[in-house]
């Protein structure tokens, strides 16, 4: 009987081929179109999954590999339905081929997003990314606005799809859960922000007024930032009810996107 034989006796659910009946879907939720046809996400690491379960997400299934036990910790936290599997490491890597390749990793349901209404329930600031593309900004934003106490996130412009991916979700920490997310295009933002009187704060590097004169502001505002090589679109930057900018070196053409919003939420709260 050969070792594999063995492994297969001893562990009857261990996931050591892309044969396996459990692989495929793994495989498949790498993509965008895989999480939109099975209606599922993967969360990489421990410290993200404990993160989605505290939010409410519901976990289906969580995967090991090799030494990278789950712990005890987590096996706690874990409802009692969820299944765990173990994962060979040389299937792990054929799994993930070019992607970064977890040993610890879960399967959930996508979270729901939700509309522009759900803004009425929230009533710290809220971060708004117009545009925005790149993974480890949103993630690094949505972490910072966690951090200084904003109530919710609008991402403009974007498939809800891709706020879960692996990128984002380890980008933010696992934060990505724990705040309302709400997903519109900018026309239909704008048209609500007209409708119920919001307050609309964009940076510019020509605006009068400087970053940290916001902390007087007494209403909730919404604070934009626009997308990475661009910023704000015409359409924010005409909707837009109150305009800052950040002091920065001449030298200097511009921050980028997550410093921005870090100094500029940072100033709220002194």
């Amino acid at each position: 009987m050969t070792d594999n034989q063995n492994d297969i006796q001893a562990n009857p659910s261990l996931i050591d081929s892309l044969l396996h009946p459990l692989a495929g879907p793994i495989r498949r939720l790498l993509t965008r179109e895989g999480r939109r046809e099975l209606d599922r996400i993967l969360i990489d690491d421990e410290e993200n999954i404990l993160q989605a379960v505290e939010a409410g997400v519901q976990i289906e299934s969580v995967y090991f590999s090799g030494d990278d036990l789950i712990s005890d910790a987590l096996k706690g936290r874990l409802p009692g339905n969820v299944t765990i599997h173990e994962v060979a490491r040389r299937t792990t890597k054929k799994l993930f081929e070019n992607d970064k390749i977890s040993r610890i990793f879960a399967i959930a349901r996508t979270p729901r997003s939700l509309g522009l209404d759900a803004l009425k329930d929230i009533p710290n600031d809220v971060v708004v990314l117009e545009d925005l593309s790149i993974s480890g900004n949103i993630g690094n934003i949505i972490r910072t606005s966690l951090a200084l106490h904003t109530g919710g996130m609008i991402l403009l412009n974007m498939d809800p799809l891709d706020l879960y991916d692996r990128r984002l979700i380890r980008a933010s920490r696992g934060y990505v859960f724990c705040l309302p997310v709400i997903t519109s295009s900018t026309q239909q933002f704008i048209d609500h922000c007209r409708q119920t009187k919001q307050q609309l704060l964009v940076t510019a590097s020509e605006a009068e007024h400087t970053v940290d004169e916001i902390a007087s502001i007494p209403e909730r505002v919404l604070v934009v930032f626009g997308s990475e090589k661009d910023g704000c679109s015409p359409e924010i930057e005409g909707a837009a009810t109150m305009r800052v900018r950040i002091p920065i070196n001449e030298r200097v053409e511009s921050l980028n996107v997550s410093a921005a919003a870090g100094i500029t939420l940072f100033n709220r709260l002194r």
